[in-house]
This record gives structure tokens, sequence and C-alpha cells, in this order.
């Protein structure tokens, strides 16, 4: 029996498509635990694994509304790996892993893989980084626009690598691929996916499915989310105003920040819930209004849903792009959402049959890519053997 370690912010969408390939492992024999925040102890004790905590202190979230605050909110993922790294390598000073997974956000990860000396997959929750699609380069010239908070960075990096007598890092290094790496998108999904080698295993999502008492309330059905960070009660109003009497269902995932009863009465085709089983209404959905969150993306080509993607931050957008590149659906910024633009996309949508051929072929390359079973053994290949 190996010991896997994995390492990931308590985020549900850096979390969500590891707990899949936690349970297998734990299925194979194999015991796992899991560093994150202590927010997310209970989930990922539910998939098999073993929490291994830290606390964060509490900060005010970050606008992303201009190069200078994306610094800002890069300098803040250095800041927790300050606090989570010390409690982390404490945690494992006498229980070291024989393989470690981290998330790409995961940073504490890859530095405490280089100080032990132990093998790494890396796991991309969102778009990977090869050499012919370097976001690294982004991220560096986003620095340039912000020289002050590059400086507070590089100093925070040192300082860190010495108390920790960490291997030399630099800021691009975090956004480079390990020697396998883990992406939850089937390659032809993948953008530049030509610049990929046999480093990186296009695995595919690995949570399409869960158990779930779901009856359609209606056909055709319309899901619309905006995942679980994004809080935008007036967006919500605007799906209301534009789906009433319109000739399908509309189920509103609105988010647990926001009470559904705040958008007022609602007509007798749309409904309106916190949270809702996704993958199993994503199963009976015919169109989805989506953030285009990798993983919601993923749950939709699984099931062979047609989006209207809304995306907020650049890693949406490129994955908006590559919806639109592939004929998979249709792209609204949210600066052009209206009630009529948004009723406009999604009818048009629900008449595009040639869009459901395209996405009905993009599910066979989701449902064949290996999932959490082809995970699993890319890092069982990487235990050291004897």
């Amino acid at each position: 029996m190996a010991h896997i370690a994995f390492i990931a912010p308590g985020a549900f969408g850096h979390i969500n498509p590891t707990l899949p390939i936690v349970r297998e492992l734990t299925a194979r024999g194999h015991r796992v635990t899991y560093a994150t925040d202590a927010a997310m102890a209970d989930t990922v004790r539910a998939a098999g694994a073993e929490p291994v905590t830290y606390r964060l202190k509490p900060v005010e979230p970050l606008v992303l509304d201009g190069m200078e605050a994306a610094a800002r909110g890069t300098l803040a993922l250095l800041e927790e790996v300050e606090q989570a790294l010390p409690q982390i390598e404490d945690a494992y000073e006498d229980d070291r892993p024989d393989v470690l997974v981290n998330d790409w956000l995961g940073w504490s990860g890859a530095l405490l893989a280089a100080k032990w000396g132990v093998p790494r997959v890396q796991s991309w929750s969102a778009h990977a980084a090869s050499e012919g699609y370097d976001f690294g380069a982004f991220i560096v010239g986003m620095f340039q626009a912000a020289p002050a908070v590059k400086a507070e960075f590089d100093a925070l990096l040192a300082v860190l690598l010495e108390r920790h007598d960490l291997p030399p890092v630099e800021l691009h290094d975090f956004y480079r691929p390990a020697a396998r790496n883990l992406v939850y998108q089937p390659r032809a999904f993948h953008v530049r996916n030509e610049t990929f080698d046999d480093r990186y295993a296009f695995v595919g999502p690995t949570r399409l499915t869960e158990p779930a008492d779901f009856t359609p309330p209606g056909s055709p059905l319309v899901l619309v989310s905006l995942g679980t960070i994004i809080e935008e009660p007036e967006f919500f109003r605007t799906c209301v105003s534009a789906f009433a009497d319109q000739p399908y269902h509309v189920i509103l995932s609105v988010g647990t920040g926001i009470d559904p009863r705040d958008l007022g009465p609602l007509p007798v085709n749309i409904e309106a819930h916190q949270r809702v089983p996704q993958p199993a209404v994503l199963a009976h959905a015919d169109a989805f209004v989506t953030h285009t969150g990798m993983n919601s993306t993923m749950e939709a080509l699984g099931s062979a849903v047609p989006m209207v993607a809304i995306p907020h931050t650049p890693e949406q957008q490129t994955t908006a792009e590559r919806i639109t590149d592939l004929g998979l659906g249709t792209v609204l910024t949210p600066d052009a959402v209206t009630a009529d633009t948004l009723r406009t996309a999604v009818n048009d949508l629900l008449a595009n049959a040639a869009t459901r051929q395209r996405v009905r072929a993009m599910q066979q390359e989701v449902l064949t890519a290996g999932g959490a079973p082809r995970a699993a053994g890319v890092i069982e290949g990487q235990l050291p053997t004897g």
C-alpha cells in the first residue's frame, strides 16, 4: 500500500476533479491524505482521504478588475503559501508520501515535493500550460504592469525559500508543467492541444454523474448557473425577465450567497435554488447558460448539452472561446447580457441542430478519455518501484 498525498486550495473547483481519483486510489488499496483548507475537511474525508488541514487568516475578497488587481491576486496566492506551507510540512514530518499530487495553484505541493525529492503529478483544474501554451508568460507580463507588487512578491518568495530551505524557484516556475500532468479535458477540447506531449494525460472529467433523486420538471429544460463563487442577483433577475412565458422550463442555480426569494415571484416555468445536483440536472438539460468554469463545461459536454457561455475571468474567456471555435455553443460577454440577448441566445441554441450534433461528437471524446481510473493509473506510474 502506497501513501499518496494531494494538495489543493480550499475551493470546490480545484478539489472536485480530484475526489473521484481519491476514491479510485483508495479502492485500489492505497492510503490517501489530502492537505487543504480546514473548511474542506469533510469533503475530502467523504471521498476516502485523511484530511491534513491548515488554516488561513481571513482576507477581503479581491475584485480582479485590472492588471494590478490581478497581480495582487497572484501575490495573495504566495501569501497563502506562507501560511499553509509550514502547517503542511509539520503534518508530514514523520509521514512523507510516496508521491504527491498538487493542484496547479497548490504551490505548497510543488515546493515540498522538490524539497523532499518526492515524485510529483500536477493536477490542472483549468487549462494546462505547455511550452506552446505558456500562460505563465501572461503572469510575468501582468507583473510588468505592477512593478511594486512584483517587488513584494519577489521579497516574500526569497524569505520563504530561505526560511524553509527550499530549492531555488521563480514566479514563472509555478506555471510550468510537472514530469506528469493530469488534465481534466479531452485533448480535442484543449486549446493549442498540438503543443502538448506525453507528459500530459488528458483524462477528461472525472465527475460526470452523481447519485441524485432528480426528475426533470419540464421539457425542453434550460439550466442557468454562474458557479459557486460568482454572485450576481441582478443577472438572475434578468434571466427571469428573459425566460418568463417561454416554451421551456428553466432552473436557476443562484449560489449560496443569494436567497432565491429575493428574485421575487417567479413564473410557473422558472424555479430558483441555491444549489442543484448539477450533473444530474445536466443529464436531462437541453441548454446550459454558464460561466464556463472548467468543471461545469466538462459536465455539460459529458451530457451533450450545448452552452451559452458568459465568462467572467480570463480562464473562463479561454474556455468560452474554445466553445465557439468548436461550434459547441455561443458566447455573451457579461456587459452584453440583457433579457433580449439572453432569450435570443437560448432560443437560437435550442433550434440549432448542427450545434447539437457537434456537442454529441465532443461527448464521445469526453466519455472515452479515461476519467478517474486512467488518472489513478498515471499516479501509480509515478510510485517508486520496489
